[in-house]
């Protein structure tokens, strides 16, 4: 194994965000850790879209301000003083989270499911404040918009509890009324029948569409941001897990860039077939992604070089990363194989801190590793046989310094 390190300094911070060094599988645990909402979240953020949307969600709420001062003097609507009181506070709440939604950035996925329970049970209030039958199940309509965003952003869960209450609401009011005498079944039924069709069953529709193109999207993703021998991210994924990590949170103090190339690669190939080859591939992506941490980031970035993302908290850690690749037991069953890894670190508080360049400085550190072999003078250069009978699987630590690593 060859290693060179290069580095630049100055101060940075720390932050503790997980980042998979390999593809989600978003379909199994997306639901349960908010991944799609997050990944879609991503989407309107790329596409430019999460304002307008933030912007048209605030105008909603606010509009329903707006048409509950109309129901207020309208004959239809709330009579009394404590209906309308009751009427005026849930309008007056729409308008702040109007507010809210305009002002405030694009919430999480908790708050986004409190927005639900909040519109539903303001909803349901307002319609029941409503003095007439007519009124009461019009108003339910508007629990349609609700049950169109929950499809589209949360999911089948969310949107299940949004259609049992939806319809618990529409299901009460039509039998109040028909206990009241307020109306007959055959009079509630012009305004119950849309009132299901819209809130309950138009957003299941809708839901399942979005399902379908939302798990292609989300395939398409995967795959675009993958290796698809090795499971480990490629060098698009890498950037975009880096953008993720290094915008969306506070910044780590060090990110330690390594390149890993397996040495003569091009002559396992040649002696023993492609088979071959692509079995030594993936055994040592898996043993580098088996060696990181979980909020580091190991990908496959060409033919047979790979790369290790590592996000610490101080620069002596590098050392330690380092020798935690040096010394990782690749296996790989015969031929044997070496590898040599070139590696360069920097804080991010530096100005000039760009992904792009530290990764050009690992891959001239990997081009120094290589030419020490062939040299012969190699600071901090040795040969591992990983795998290969016989061998420990380690660095031969009579070859090999492992003292800090030079600039």
């Amino acid at each position: 194994m060859e290693v060179a390190d290069r580095r630049s300094s100055e101060r940075g911070e720390t932050n503790n965000l997980v980042i998979e060094s390999r593809p989600v599988d978003i379909d199994r645990q997306g639901r349960r850790h908010g991944v799609t909402y997050r990944f879609l979240t991503m989407a309107l953020e790329t596409t430019r879209n999460t304002a307008r949307l933030k912007i048209a969600i605030g105008v909603l709420c606010m509009s329903m301000t707006v048409l509950s001062v109309i129901v207020q003097f309208n004959p239809l609507g709330p009579q009394g003083l404590w209906p309308r009181a009751i009427h005026g506070i849930v309008a007056g709440s729409a308008l702040l989270v109007g507010l809210a939604w305009i002002v405030r950035p694009w919430p999480s996925r908790p708050w986004a499911i409190a927005f639900v329970f909040w519109a539903d049970t303001a909803t349901a209030v307002g319609a029941s404040m409503c003095s007439q039958p007519a009124s009461q199940l019009g108003a339910t309509n508007h629990l349609a918009l609700i049950g169109i965003f929950a499809a589209f952003l949360l999911g089948w869960r969310v949107l299940a509890a949004h259609c049992v209450f939806a319809t618990a609401v529409i299901t009460a009011l039509t039998l109040w009324n028909l206990h009241s005498g307020a109306a007959t079944l055959s009079e509630l039924y012009v305004y119950n029948a849309p009132a299901y069709s819209n809130v309950v069953f138009l957003p299941i529709v809708i839901q399942a569409v979005i399902e379908g193109v939302r798990k292609s999207i989300r395939r398409n993703a995967i795959a675009a941001h993958s290796d698809p021998l090795t499971g480990l991210l490629n060098r698009r994924g890498v950037q975009s897990a880096m953008r993720a990590r290094l915008c969306r949170e506070p910044r780590p103090a060090v990110v330690a860039v390594f390149v890993v190339d397996i040495d003569h690669f091009k002559e396992v190939n040649d002696a023993y077939g492609h088979d071959v080859g692509d079995s030594t591939l993936k055994r040592v992506a898996d043993t580098l992604a088996a060696g990181i941490r979980q909020r580091d980031i190991a990908a496959r970035i060409g033919g047979d070089e790979f790369m290790v993302v590592a996000f610490l908290d101080r620069s002596e850690d590098v050392d330690t990363v380092l020798g935690r690749i040096c010394d990782a037991p690749l296996k790989t069953a015969e031929p044997m194989v070496s590898i040599s890894v070139g590696s360069a670190w920097q804080y991010t508080y530096n100005e000039d801190f760009t992904f792009e360049s530290l990764s050009r400085e690992a891959d001239f550190s990997l081009y120094e590793a290589k030419r020490a072999r062939q040299s012969h003078n190699g600071t901090r250069a040795c040969t591992c046989y990983p795998g290969y009978p016989g061998a420990q699987g380690q660095c031969d630590t009579n070859t090999c310094d492992t003292s800090t690593p030079r600039r």
